[in-house]
């Protein structure tokens, strides 16, 4: 259905708008408690509103999407919101990095409510932009081409992810190099690349807008509940939502105290430090991608999430060991967990978007109307509700130290040697990060074990063979080979 320029068109549109969602997901909470010195647990709730509102935005803006008809809106049915969201996205996402120049240092109460309002309107037109985006991909290709699409649309989203990250882990070395922090030059350098970073994301949507032409569809009216309750009787895709829900507290929990972990548990500071740790875990991003992809064409997308998560099981507890074993150095410890953490991860980033274009496929084939504004949509409002869940979690832990919990310093000096943590002020919800992501973790597994994430995967017995008896199964038929 699209030639090949074209898939590179709608691929690229992710680019910007992914690195904007990475500098707020991982940048806004460390930034407004370190640099704005906005207190931890206000933090936390101003970030979980913002993900409250993209999900039920995203709910929103998918049933309308759906509804519109393609000969009534001028622009287009998805069109129409990207044509006005990309913008807006832009505007708030610049102002959330920018409150050095409009408010006063010292209010708790105005900074605040500037984190709860341009983090609110950054999620808002973050689901009234991505959501018909996204729904627009089933409509534009088939099933021969939607695995080609969403690997080129994994890729920008990579490459969106590594700008993204890269960018907060070097430029929250230059602000932390800056006495001044945020409010000296290192607030200046901040601007500008909020800046070139809003305008690459209006830019990099126009080719696709352009030269991609919208699927006519008749208006067909349809009430929202109606549509819901098609979406709740569809088990596997419920199924999928249960699971990644659970997960994504935890995924959340590992984001927003990812730098704070970088640089107080694992002793990555200045920026050079960043730069070098930074580019280790992009290329290790990519050689994961590259392997779960082939993994996952022998085993399907189900068993690649169940295998990926179980491994993380045994991985992620070790947080509290990272830094404390003998003759090993910290920083060497650090990025062998990160790399290691990192790599099983990676599964979570790599499916979504290809298991969601197959569940709305599929639902077309069997009912004959499209329905994938809302299965894009409807996914949002249980995921930000986990993800609000998890902000407020780290809004506690980040505040969470021996020295709150025992009251006096003396007690902290003795918890130190207990535990073997060297700083009383590091915050114990960073050294006890990885056992608290794993709980999330071990409650996902069973739920993605009941479903089948895989519509179109042809062989049923892959389908329906544990993970772990196809491994041990194949090795076995190896042995005897031999």
């Amino acid at each position: 259905m699209l030639t090949n320029r074209q898939k590179i068109y709608y691929a690229i549109c992710r680019f910007g708008s992914t690195i904007l969602l990475n500098v707020v997901f991982i940048a806004t909470f460390w930034m407004y408690t370190n640099q704005v010195e906005l207190d931890p647990i206000l933090n936390g709730v101003g970030n979980a509103v913002g993900k409250l509102v993209i999900g039920i935005s995203s709910l929103l803006f998918g049933y309308l999407s759906d509804s519109l008809s393609s000969s009534k809106a001028r622009m287009g049915r998805r069109k129409l919101f990207i044509w006005t969201g990309a913008p807006a996205l832009a505007l708030s996402f610049v102002m959330l990095f920018t409150p050095q120049l409009f408010i006063p240092a010292s209010s708790q109460t105005i900074k605040f409510v500037w984190l709860l309002v341009w983090n609110a309107l950054f999620h808002l037109f973050y689901g009234y932009l991505l959501i018909p985006f996204q729904s627009w991909m089933p409509e534009i290709t088939n099933e021969e081409e939607r695995v080609q699409v969403s690997g080129l649309q994994n890729s920008v989203n990579l490459v969106g992810s590594a700008v993204g990250s890269g960018f907060v882990l070097i430029m929250s070395g230059f602000i932390k190099d800056d006495p001044q922090g945020i409010y000296g030059p290192a607030g200046t350098y901040l601007l500008v690349f909020a800046l070139i970073f809003a305008v690459i994301e209006m830019i990099f949507f126009l080719p696709a807008l352009l030269k991609i032409k919208e699927k006519k569809v008749v208006h067909e009216r349809r009430q929202l509940f109606s549509e819901i309750k098609v979406a709740l009787r569809n088990r596997n895709y419920m199924i999928w939502v249960g699971g990644f829900t659970v997960l994504n507290v935890g995924v959340t929990l590992l984001t927003a105290l990812m730098i704070d972990f970088i640089e107080q548990v694992l002793g990555v500071v200045s920026a050079l430090q960043k730069f070098l740790f930074g580019t280790i875990m992009f290329l290790v991003v990519i050689i994961s991608f590259f392997f779960w992809s082939r993994f996952s064409k022998r085993f399907g997308k189900k068993w690649s999430l169940i295998f990926s998560f179980s491994f993380l099981l045994f991985w992620m507890p070790l947080t509290p060991l990272v830094g404390k074993i003998p003759v090993i150095p910290p920083v060497v410890q650090g990025y062998v967990f990160g790399v290691i953490a990192l790599f099983g991860m990676s599964s979570a980033y790599l499916f979504p978007y290809a298991i969601l274009a197959d569940f709305a496929d599929e639902d077309e084939r069997k009912t004959a109307e499209n329905r994938s504004g809302m299965y894009t949509g409807f996914k949002s409002l249980p995921f930000n509700i986990a993800q609000a869940t998890g902000f407020i979690l780290a809004g506690f832990m980040r505040s969470w130290s021996i020295e709150k919990m025992f009251g006096y310093v003396g007690i902290g000096v003795v918890s130190n040697r207990i535990t073997g943590i060297s700083d009383s002020t590091t915050p114990l919800g960073l050294i006890w990060l990885g056992p608290i992501v794993t709980i999330f973790l071990a409650l996902s597994i069973p739920i993605l074990w009941q479903g089948d994430f895989d519509p179109f995967l042809k062989d049923e017995r892959v389908k329906k063979t544990s993970i772990f008896k196809q491994i041990f199964n194949r090795n076995k038929v190896n042995k005897s080979e031999d």
